[in-house]
Parts: C-alpha cells; structure tokens; sequence
C-alpha cells in the first residue's frame, strides 16, 4: 500500500504567526522527516552534557532544557489538537500561554537525555496517529487559540516547531563553542 502524503498546508488552514513552523518543514513525506527528528533528537542527547544545556546563552532566557520542555508542552498540545479534530471533536480549543509551563514544571532536574526520551517518545505516539488518519481526516479544520486551523496545518505545525528549535539550539552551541 503507498503511504499517503500529506501536502503542505495552503495560507488559510492556521493562523499566520505558525507560517514561521510550517514553512521550515521540507518538502516530501511529513511522517518521513517527522521520524528522522527522533534520531535528531536522540543525537542531541548523546553530544551535550547536562551542565551546558543547563546554561542561558544570552539573549536567550531560557535554558536548553527548558526549550526542550518547552518542545514536549507543544507536541502534547499541538498532538492534542490534531487529534481532536482528526477525530470530528470540533470543540474549540484555548490557547497556549508557554510561559506559565516552562515556570511551573521542573525540566532542570531531570538528565536532557530523560527529557529528549520523552520528546521522543511523544513523537513516536504521534507518528503512529498520523499513519492512521485516512486522507480526509487531514482536511478537518476546527478552532484553536480562536483562529481556524486544519489536521494537515497541525502536523507541519508539529514537525516545524522542532525543526525551528532545533535551529536555535544549535546556533546556541555554535556560538558557545
């Protein structure tokens, strides 16, 4: 059986400020690139200590591991959201304020390799509700933070999010090196 492939999302299907996500997903198989962030991440857990990504490398104010905990709030969210709608649950959702998560849960506690675990794991779960939806599923479209958003918006919103954090780690340890 071939895999469907899901699209790019068209301008009206999220809210413009996750454009910034959804533009950096590259072109082919969303599943695909959303797999190989996994061994990204678990790459990233095997080459920085915990004391680095326990450090704020200025402008930033927030340390890798709290962007890290950061990434794992917004897949459950994003993920939730996706699976709401792919479902036909079109209740609108609330949105997200990411501050009061990074100031209220411990992400400094745990080893980076604990929090990338369950990134990743986070990550699998979703890959495996993505390869289920049928190929209408992706077009439902409900509201989220009070703006109209599709399932197939959702999943590039997923894999951007990583992908533009990722970006940003990775400049901080360049310019820290």
């Amino acid at each position: 059986m071939t895999p469907f492939v899901v699209e790019p999302p068209k301008p009206d299907e999220a809210f413009e400020f996750y454009s910034t996500y959804i533009r950096l997903v590259p072109s082919g198989d969303l599943i695909e690139t959303a797999t190989h962030q996994i061994a990204e991440l678990t790459i990233l857990s095997h080459t920085l200590n915990d004391s680095t990504a326990s450090l704020i490398h200025a402008p930033y104010t927030w340390t890798i591991k709290q962007v890290i905990g950061h990434m794992i709030d917004t897949e459950r969210i994003f993920a939730g959201r996706l699976h709401r709608f792919a479902c036909g649950d079109l209740q609108p959702l609330p949105g997200m304020d990411q501050e009061p998560y990074v100031a209220n849960c411990d992400y400094e506690s745990p080893r980076l390799g604990i929090l990338i675990e369950e990134l990743c794991s986070l990550r699998q779960a979703n890959i495996c509700l993505m390869r289920r939806l049928k190929p209408e599923q992706w077009n439902y479209r409900g509201v989220a933070s009070g703006h109209p958003v599709t399932v197939r918006a959702l999943g590039y919103m997923l894999v951007g999010h990583v992908i533009y954090h990722m970006q940003i780690i990775k400049k901080r340890l360049q310019r820290s090196a």
